[in-house]
């Protein structure tokens, strides 16, 4: 605990001349620094965004910085331009580029030193909003007065990012950010991310997964399934004998108990996905399970049924987030209050995935303002006109 201390002051401080050398340095045009994940992963929407700049417009170089050396390695051995964060080449292009571009904060996912008045910082965020966030989240408060003021004179790098450019899909969600964040150039370009679902492979099986959201607190292992009726066998049971697979993908922050994966192992038809890109997983899937995630809004466009499972929906709300909008109202599908349920609605939507097709195309068309897969070419002309 004492080491991580001091390891987060060090970077502190030797962001701190680094963002004075920012201040002067003259920005190229043609550098842009991509980041996702706090550093600790390779992909959303920057992941898609990067890749889509560097197969388009070769004059860009485009840098992703990572955290973990392994990421820097693989995107070096396809031939992209990846460093250590804060490495000496990180810390060069760092201070000469033009862009920050991110899907949580510059401060996290990228170069602190780059929320400097030159450097723009486009903001592709991670995902529509349901729960609230930011500002607008009152269950969790920022930082005290003093800490605030001792960020704004000691390190200034850490005062409240203004975005150049902050995307989104409609103008639901541009409204919450422009108070959970005050954001002002919000632009609904869609997200770079979900271009992905509108190419499927070829399956052998019918795919369903559950994608729940976070939980309690970062790190936490939570049990979505014991306390709600979940039966292994009569599951596994029933979709061998229709070769439907259920995928398990916990939210990034929360993993599962390991008992609870010590009983999933020997399942054949029910799979937990660890490292893998949601986008990837949402373009090749048939059914999506989900509760208070904002992925299902990204799934809309696959046109696809939707199954609720909002199990802890009263201790959800008081313990871990509101919500923006009446729950019901915007989940076009139905609300299950046990597995069992969830099962049967499985089977439903295998025979017939044109129910709810009516409330999905509503809440699609409410929140979507394109339904297409160009939004990181959209993203990219709005770069442009920054120019």
């Amino acid at each position: 605990m004492i080491i991580n201390k001091i390891k987060i002051l060090l970077l502190l401080l030797v962001n701190i001349p680094l963002w004075l050398i920012s201040k002067f340095i003259t920005k190229d045009k043609n550098i842009w620094i991509f980041g996702a994940w706090s550093g600790k992963k390779y992909a959303d929407n920057s992941k898609y965004f990067f890749e889509y700049v560097n197969e388009q417009y070769p004059n860009v170089k485009a840098i992703w910085v990572s955290d973990d050396n392994k990421i820097v390695q693989n995107l070096n051995s396809k031939g992209f331009i990846a460093y250590k964060k804060y490495s000496f080449m990180s810390i060069f292009y760092g201070v000469q580029a033009k862009y920050s571009i991110f899907v949580h904060s510059n401060k996290t996912d990228s170069l602190m030193f780059l929320n400097n008045k030159k450097t723009q910082l486009i903001q592709l965020w991670h995902g529509s909003p349901i729960k609230k966030i930011g500002k607008d989240d009152k269950m969790f408060q920022g930082d005290s007065l003093i800490k605030r003021i001792t960020k704004l004179v000691f390190f200034p790098y850490l005062k409240e990012e203004k975005y150049a450019i902050f995307t989104g899909i409609g103008d639901e969600d541009s409204k919450i950010y422009a108070t959970a964040f005050s954001a002002t150039n919000i632009k609904s370009t869609g997200l770079c991310r979900n271009d992905k679902l509108f190419y499927k492979k070829k399956q052998v099986y019918y795919t369903v997964t559950y994608l729940p959201t976070f939980r309690d607190q970062i790190g936490d292992k939570v049990d979505l399934f014991s306390e709600y009726n979940f039966d292994l066998a009569t599951w596994n049971e029933k979709l061998s004998k229709l070769s439907i697979v259920l995928n398990i993908k916990m939210h990034p922050v929360n993993k599962p108990k390991n008992e609870l994966l010590d009983k999933f192992k020997n399942f054949k038809y029910i799979n937990f996905l660890d490292e893998i890109d949601v986008a990837e997983v949402l373009a090749n899937t048939d059914i999506l399970i989900t509760d208070y995630s904002s992925v299902f809004f990204d799934y809309l466009l696959t046109d696809n049924p939707i199954i609720f499972a909002p199990f802890d929906y009263e201790k959800y709300l008081t313990k871990d987030r509101e919500l923006y909008y009446d729950y019901d109202e915007v989940t076009p599908g139905p609300k299950c209050k046990n597995w069992a349920e969830v099962l049967e609605w499985v089977f439903k939507f295998k025979d017939n995935s044109e129910l709810y097709k009516d409330e999905r195309k509503k809440v699609k068309d409410r929140f979507h303002k394109y339904h297409d897969n160009k939004s990181c070419d959209r993203v990219y002309k709005e770069i442009m006109k920054l120019s």
